[in-house]
């Protein structure tokens, strides 16, 4: 009798010992993926490690682009999208424990079979209870969102992911001004048979210089109105444009005279200049190719260029002397110059001519102004 009384008080000892040993926690749920979503693609990180990116041209696993172009992959991505199709259901409230929610989510459980053939690279799903379930393939998304106080309301809907609206890069403003511009060439004259040639009594001036026949325009301003996209554009500014001319003979210009007079002189002239100053307001008429990139454009420009002479200069430098007059030397007080402009990026070539004589009608000889040189600029 003792034997079975202490036999049941070691039982009942161990059965109080047990009931005071809290039971092991239930498993933690398995960890679903964790899916990071930007503008340009889709990451997604797999609870075995694995991660997949998804973009506009291929889908990459760990590194590894896999192959969108087989057919089999075609073919899957089609049965997948035909399976989104039969669960459009805009509007419609379902509840945890109904049957349509039951039918929905084996629906996704094929979603997720088929997208185990694809290795899961197209695919974002997590369907655990009371929480939203959301599936994006290709432009198409279904969202399963689980709403109330115990998660037993559901929501569906299903449509096309909207599209991310992109920014034009060709896109050029309409209008744009660009400030002290450059542009230097080498400047000659012609006669009225586009010939340098001059005739009696001016022929000593036929042999210029090379280095010290220059011209040049200093842009004060230059704007553009970009018209078609700016692949045709307008153009107009500010400039003023000094023409040198350097001569080999020694002669000299006189000043204060009714007519344009040269007189040849024995004198051994170091530098033997006559230079002339405008203020002209050029205009233009411009073809881009590429507008909303001029440094890998191709370029043609025409143009008028209307001067207002301002100043016309002398300068003769012999035995360590300078002589400098300032004089209008029966210049015109407007010249008419026409422009052309070609070029591809940074390098642009231009070509003027004066149509007009240098020299008032009568007062001189008939000689137009020609120059060609290099458009230093920047922007347009």
């Amino acid at each position: 009798m003792k034997k079975i009384m202490l036999m049941a008080a070691i039982l009942m000892g161990v059965m109080i010992a047990k009931a005071q040993v809290p039971p092991p926690p239930p498993p933690p749920p398995p960890a679903g993926p964790v899916i990071k979503i930007e503008e340009n693609k889709i990451t997604i990180v797999s609870p075995s490690g694995d991660e997949y990116i998804i973009n506009e041209d291929n889908i990459m696993k760990n590194g590894v682009v896999l192959d969108t172009d087989s057919e089999a992959f075609r073919l899957e991505m089609d049965a997948i999208g035909k399976q989104l199709e039969a669960l459009k259901l805009e509007d419609l409230n379902l509840t945890i424990n109904n049957e349509d929610y039951a039918e929905l989510m084996a629906d996704l459980d094929e979603l997720d079979a088929e997208m185990e053939a694809l290795d899961n690279s197209g695919i974002q799903i997590d369907t655990l209870p009371g929480d939203s379930t959301a599936i994006t393939i290709g432009n198409w998304r279904l969202i399963v969102a689980e709403d109330g106080e115990d998660a037993e309301d559901v929501d569906v809907s299903f449509g096309k992911v909207p599209e991310v609206e992109e920014i034009d890069d060709r896109d050029v403003d309409v209008f744009d001004t660009e400030w002290w511009l450059f542009d230097m060439g080498y400047n000659t004259f012609l006669n009225s048979d586009y010939k340098a040639q001059i005739d009696e009594p001016y022929t000593a001036m036929e042999d210029l210089h090379g280095w010290g026949s220059f011209d040049v325009n200093l842009h004060m301003f230059r704007s553009r109105v970009n018209i078609a996209k700016g692949y045709l554009n307008f153009n107009y500014g500010l400039s003023f444009e000094w023409h040198h001319y350097r001569f080999d003979n020694n002669f000299s210009i006189m000043p204060d005279v009714d007519t344009f007079t040269i007189n040849t002189e024995t004198i051994e002239y170091e530098k033997n200049k006559f230079n002339t100053t405008h203020l002209t307001l050029p205009v233009l008429i411009g073809f881009e190719t590429k507008p909303w990139d001029t440094e890998h454009s191709f370029r043609m420009q025409f143009g008028y260029s209307p001067g207002l002479m301002l100043r016309g200069k002398t300068k003769l430098k012999y035995d360590g002397q300078k002589d400098i007059e300032k004089d209008d030397f029966n210049l015109a007080q407007f010249r008419h110059e026409v422009n052309y402009i070609i070029g591809y990026g940074d390098f642009n070539l231009y070509a003027s001519y004066d149509v007009n004589s240098m020299f008032a009608e009568g007062e001189g000889p008939d000689l137009h102004p020609f120059s060609v040189g290099l458009v230093i600029r920047k922007g347009f």
